[in-house]
């Protein structure tokens, strides 16, 4: 039976790699659109909105057409635009994924001149924080 299920998912992976082949596929636009859709699919479910039903519509088929679209220097473009947009975002979250996984062991300030971010251990009390990429120095409670 496991082996079956692997013969499976290997003839379904070999049909998608030829399914997509020249083609844009799932990038950063298309995932938005297709996460974006999946949450109004379950939203749609419980409110049951003609509006929400047709903007979850359109943003599946939209992430679709992305995903096969073979003109893909346009779509490469369109993406390119959208991470411009969203870099400030992007690196916020990153910034605070960080924050997160190293929350019991290092604090994190971001210098005033020149926006670098350091990290510096946590429970040494107020101390002066160097930044190495301006020089600026500051005082901080860890």
């Amino acid at each position: 039976m496991k082996n079956n299920l692997k013969q499976i998912r290997f003839v379904l992976q070999g049909f998608m790699m030829r399914l997509l082949y020249g083609r844009n596929g799932f990038d950063n636009l298309a995932r938005l659109c297709y996460g974006l859709s999946m949450i109004l699919l379950v939203v749609n479910i419980f409110a049951s909105s003609v509006i929400i039903y047709f903007t979850w519509i359109g943003l599946f088929a939209y992430s679709m057409f992305r995903t096969f679209s073979k003109n893909i220097t346009k779509r490469y473009a369109e993406n390119k635009k959208y991470l411009e947009m969203t870099n400030g975002i992007r690196k916020r979250a990153g910034l605070v994924k960080l924050q997160w996984r190293d929350r019991k062991t290092s604090r994190y300030y971001i210098c005033k001149s020149c926006h670098q971010q350091i990290r510096v251990p946590k429970g040494k009390g107020r101390i002066e924080i160097r930044c190495p990429k301006c020089s600026e120095r500051f005082i901080k409670r860890t």
